[in-house]
């Protein structure tokens, strides 16, 4: 499984969050002290942020509705993030969040594509066919897969319904490099 050959910088990068950027808790991030990068990963925000026209994170919070943090402690650890971010080279233009419960189903809620839509409003340019997106779950795989996007599964084993695998977001970056 590969990538398409036609990647150009008018692509644009959605990105989950938890397991991607972030490593994944057992409970919710909800302060910034709680927030640890991977390991690669700011080092990767740097390069691909000269590679795509647009870097956005989507991501499922439902800490928010399950009372566990506010709307304005994830902006803390999103700002918190998006300051390191920045500090090491990169950007991420901008971050859509589901603060619902899995079970009230709400389009924003990934699988379901409502953050996506969201985005293409903010960003005109968007089309779905010319952008990766890149998560470690079923939910962001499906995600993509529903808008044609191309999907990259972070983790260790292969997954038969994403367009690839790669163990990291630093071995993504190094699979373009390389191509």
């Amino acid at each position: 499984m590969s990538l398409p050959e036609s990647i150009g910088s008018h692509w644009t990068l959605f990105l989950d969050r938890d397991g991607v950027i972030n490593e994944k808790l057992d409970g919710y991030v909800t302060k910034p002290s709680e927030f640890v990068f991977k390991s690669g990963v700011l080092e990767s925000l740097a390069v691909l942020s000269e590679l795509f026209q647009n870097i956005l994170i989507v991501t499922n919070q439902q800490g928010i509705g399950k009372g566990l943090m506010t709307h304005d402690d994830l902006h803390s650890v999103h700002s918190h993030m998006l300051r390191n971010v920045n500090l090491a080279g990169g950007r991420i233009d901008n971050i859509y969040y589901c603060p619902h419960l899995a079970q009230e189903d709400p389009p924003c809620r990934k699988p379901n594509p409502g953050m996506a839509f969201q985005a293409q409003q903010d960003f005109e340019h968007i089309d779905f066919l010319e952008s990766i997106i890149i998560g470690d779950s079923d939910s962001d795989i499906e995600f993509g897969n529903l808008l044609g996007m191309t999907t990259v599964r972070i983790g260790n084993t292969d997954d038969e319904y994403a367009d690839m695998t790669c163990s990291s977001l630093s071995d993504f970056v190094l699979y373009l490099d390389k191509n």
